[in-house]
């Protein structure tokens, strides 16, 4: 997964490609991440979540599992949950006007009709979760083909207990992506990872925030135990459901396999800067005392962060064209000299347009321990 990719498709026939966009508003059936590119980051690209409170069991109001897999046209994925039948407890959580529940969950090979590649080879043994999403009120959920869908929109992802979940998510992990369909008013969602049974020896959740990123305010992450729990001070939405792994599936080679792919984005991703001659060009002659002859900052994505206890700053901006993108990285490597002012170490990334798409991050540490980060966009492009 080396670029900033999403394949929106209806019944598995590619309809757009969206390069270098990180979040978007899907008006389709089928959202398939492709990857992320962040340019020169310390670590993967991360999504933006909020949280949520509370957990019920009403009565069951969602389709079933296979019934899902068959609304978006997946054959394969439909016979498997036939065969598997639907998660036995039908657990609802409920906060922030929604009804959120956790309806199937299977693991294995060549299970769906629609897969993906990434670093040229197809994905073929995955991980696959669905989702039911209702309002709490009874009205409707906006359809897909609606201009309202993706407004409010949903991070459906897996996390891992031991491993931050900023770093290890459904933008990390291979094959991450999601189908989407609504149904008499409530939204259903497949979630589709590369098969995380290989972690089954702990503890793995499932998580439904609103929100297209990670935020690291809505769940807590505990260093000690590697366990992840919902920030119940929160106000939003933030389901976390612990997913039943089968112990005995645990898999320590494929789970090293895993990790290592994660942990080495950041070597794939400074390798795989944008190629344009002319956008490197414009990026050498780059430095903090001269940027403002030769960019603009964009004043909309300015924002104050604050280091996390880990040292480790988030920062998710979204563009005046509606495109946006997140990052998270350490502030030792923005910073190592610990000097206050702007970090020469810039962020950059662009599309096949080359300069005309060229986004460049700035990060300036501030006295008061936080960091200011900016996005500029090339003058007279």
């Amino acid at each position: 997964m080396k670029r900033d990719e999403l394949f929106l498709a209806i019944n598995g026939v590619d309809d757009c490609l969206i390069a270098g966009c990180a979040s978007y508003s899907a008006k389709n059936k089928v959202v398939k991440f492709k990857g992320m590119n962040r340019g020169i980051v310390a670590v993967a690209c991360l999504c933006m979540v909020l949280i949520l409170s509370g957990t019920a069991y009403a009565a069951w109001k969602y389709l079933s599992a296979k019934d899902v897999a068959s609304k978006i046209g997946d054959t394969k994925l439909t016979e498997a949950f036939d065969k598997q039948g639907d998660w036995a407890g039908g657990e609802t959580q409920s906060c922030g006007g929604y009804d959120i529940a956790m309806i199937g969950l299977i693991s294995g090979k060549e299970l769906s009709d629609y897969l993906v590649t990434s670093d040229g080879q197809v994905v073929s043994d995955n991980t696959y979760a669905v989702v039911g999403i209702s309002k709490t009120d009874g009205s409707a959920m906006p359809d897909v083909s609606s201009d309202s869908y993706g407004e409010n929109d949903f991070l459906v992802s897996p996390y891992i207990q031991g491993y931050n979940p900023s770093k290890y998510n459904i933008f990390t992990l291979a094959a991450g992506g999601y189908f989407a369909v609504v149904e008499d008013g409530i939204q259903y969602r497949i979630m589709e990872v590369e098969n995380i049974e290989a972690f089954a020896d702990r503890e793995i959740y499932l998580g439904v925030s609103d929100g297209s990123f990670y935020n690291s305010d809505a769940y807590i992450y505990d260093n000690a135990t590697g366990k992840i729990s919902r920030n119940e001070k929160y106000d939003g939405v933030n389901a976390l459901f612990v997913l039943p792994m089968d112990p005995s599936k645990a898999d320590k080679r494929a789970a090293d396999a895993i990790i290592e792919k994660v942990e080495n984005s950041v070597e794939e991703d400074i390798q795989d800067l944008p190629s344009d001659k002319e956008v490197e060009k414009f990026m050498s002659k780059l430095t903090v005392d001269n940027i403002d002859n030769y960019a603009t900052p964009v004043e909309s994505t300015r924002k104050n962060v604050k280091p996390d206890k880990d040292g480790y700053i988030s920062y998710d901006y979204v563009m005046p064209n509606g495109t946006s993108s997140s990052g998270y990285w350490n502030i030792e490597y923005m910073f190592p000299d610990g000097k206050i002012g702007m970090s020469e170490n810039f962020s950059y990334s662009s599309s096949e347009n080359g300069i005309k798409d060229l986004v460049i991050e700035t990060y300036t540490l501030n006295k008061d321990g936080t960091v200011t980060c900016v996005v500029y966009v090339p003058k007279n492009h």
